[in-house]
């Protein structure tokens, strides 16, 4: 167990006038931090084949050194969802209601470096009709 003292300022915001108190992390801290659903379906939909998945983040501080973090993460989640299919899953509930099945070009599957992930993410991107923050969605389907 460590502990670590996290300094308070206080914020003054220029539009409304109100002043908050914020927190400010030390860099070491949002350094280890474990990426949010936002930023995996991120990487999920842009990074190809063979591609660096760095040059798809936006680090000007450069905090983050390497891919391996968020290679494993994403490998692990590739792996339990070609284990448990769960674009064929999605698809079959939205099957089940409209009586037509979601289609996915197959293309576009076959040049991302985790197509599964990516399958997934354009599946329920017909599935709830949003184009951004679907595999939250997703998560709360899929367990019921």
């Amino acid at each position: 167990m460590a502990r670590y003292r996290i300094q308070t300022a206080l914020w003054s915001n220029p539009v409304t006038g109100r002043e908050t108190y914020v927190s400010i992390f030390p860099d070491f801290i949002k350094h280890y931090c474990q990426p949010c659903l936002h930023l995996l379906e991120h990487i999920s939909c842009h990074v190809g084949k063979g591609e660096d998945i760095l040059r798809h983040i936006d680090d000007p501080e450069g905090l983050v050194s390497c891919e391996d973090r968020f290679a494993r993460i994403m490998k692990r989640l590739e792996i339990d969802c070609s284990n448990a299919n769960y674009p064929a899953l999605l698809n079959s509930r939205y099957t089940e209601v409209y009586n037509i099945p979601i289609t996915v070009s197959c293309s576009n599957v076959s040049r991302r470096r985790y197509p599964w992930m990516y399958s997934l993410i354009a599946t329920a991107v017909q599935y709830f009709g949003k184009y951004e923050g679907v595999l939250s969605l997703v998560n709360t389907v899929i367990l019921l």
